[in-house]
């Protein structure tokens, strides 16, 4: 394997040892991030059963408990998913075969994949719950539904082009680099 490794090096100037270190510390990076989104989520959903399912109090509206129902939906769907993913990065095994290892890390340092149906519906799922909740006739009542629903919808959406633009650039900066370099080395070793 070293001798592919000098091979690949010379043809692209890519350094195999130093993207698998880059590797490393980035997963390293994620798997933390993921644990502590799996255990905000977690809590998240006892808590939001606890304050709009099971609470009996009576001046909690049908509008409340729906909402509440979508909340509670999407952090049980985000802490399955993170849980997922903290699991993924915490069996990596570095001692692939290169080729093995150069395929997974393609997948998983994509900015578009399949994973992004889950966040999808959760974020659907979070705006469904929101709407609801200021849906109810007692918020808000100097708007009508229509402008209660595109007020809330508007900043909500706001808020996630900005974190999307933020979470692409980090993207961009972390994780990009590992996907080319892994890239280019699978597209090298297949040809």
């Amino acid at each position: 394997m070293n001798q592919s490794n000098e091979n690949l090096n010379s043809n692209h100037k890519i350094d195999v040892d130093n993207l698998i270190s880059r590797m490393e510390k980035e997963d390293s990076r994620n798997k933390r991030m993921m644990k502590s989104i799996f255990y905000m989520y977690l809590i998240c959903t006892v808590l939001y059963t606890l304050l709009f399912v099971i609470n009996p109090d009576p001046d909690l509206t049908i509008y409340d408990r729906l909402g509440g129902l979508c909340y509670v939906t999407a952090f049980l769907i985000g802490t399955f998913f993170f849980r997922r993913e903290y699991l993924t990065l915490k069996n990596i095994d570095y001692s692939l075969p290169l080729l093995q290892l150069l395929m997974q890390n393609e997948i998983r340092y994509r900015y578009f994949s399949v994973k992004w149906l889950y966040v999808l519906v959760i974020i659907v799922l979070i705006g469904f719950g929101i709407s609801f909740s200021f849906s109810s006739p007692g918020r808000l009542m100097q708007f009508s539904l229509v402008e209660k629903l595109v007020i809330i919808q508007g900043g909500y959406w706001s808020i996630l082009t900005a974190s999307g633009i933020i979470g692409y650039r980090l993207w961009k900066k972390r994780s990009y680099p590992i996907w080319k370099d892994s890239k280019t080395l699978l597209d090298d070793l297949n040809s």
